[in-house]
């Protein structure tokens, strides 16, 4: 007979464990690509086997798949900024622009990983480019809505797109420069502010 506490904590383990290797693949994905990035490569990340990653993973592309999900949930607080967007769309925009500079102190190749795996499936007929375009059009759709009768903004899709690619952008740019102090992401992210603030 299986006692509770033991399977709760194998499962807790499991997915510790998971979630280990999704950052893991993030990280690596960001930086090299999918296709550059072998399941040796992210399991050595982590100090685990081929063969252990497989046992979380059926598959490389099942690995993909779930760090697409991930990224996708992680664009939830971006949609939740411009669900309540405060008086005036600039307050939201600095909010976004703050959450993104946050997550990027936090994790700044979950923060680009998404737009690496995008340019890297653009053009291709890979199921993963539905997904990763369902996940920027919940970031769209959003945007559109908090956007909805502002005269100044022709097509509010397409400005939340090219927002999204501009952040992301940003962040780019603050990986590339990590280590110059003249272009530290705060300061790539106020200089965006700035820019904007005149409109």
């Amino acid at each position: 007979m299986a006692i509770p506490g033991r399977i709760n904590l194998k499962e807790e383990k499991a997915r510790a464990t998971r979630r280990r290797i999704l950052v893991a693949a993030t990280e690596l994905f960001a930086r090299q690509g999918f296709h550059k990035t072998t399941v040796v490569d992210i399991g050595a990340a982590i100090g685990m086997t081929q063969g252990a990653v497989f046992h979380h993973f059926a598959t490389k592309e099942a690995l993909l798949l779930a760090v697409v999900e991930r990224l996708s949930r992680g664009l939830e607080a971006y949609k939740a900024c411009l669900t309540h967007p405060e008086a005036g769309f600039g307050p939201t925009v600095r909010r976004l622009v703050d959450l993104m500079v946050d997550h990027f102190h936090r994790e700044p190749e979950a923060t680009i990983c998404l737009a690496t795996l995008a340019t890297e499936f653009a053009g291709s007929e890979d199921p993963v480019v539905g997904r990763i375009k369902a996940a920027y059009d919940g970031f769209a759709d959003a945007f559109e809505a908090a956007l909805r009768g502002n005269p100044n903004v022709k097509d509010p899709r397409a400005a939340g797109i090219a927002f999204i690619g501009a952040v992301q952008g940003i962040a780019v740019q603050g990986l590339l420069r990590e280590n110059d102090a003249e272009a530290r992401i705060d300061q790539l992210a106020e200089a965006f502010l700035g820019m904007l603030s005149p409109w």
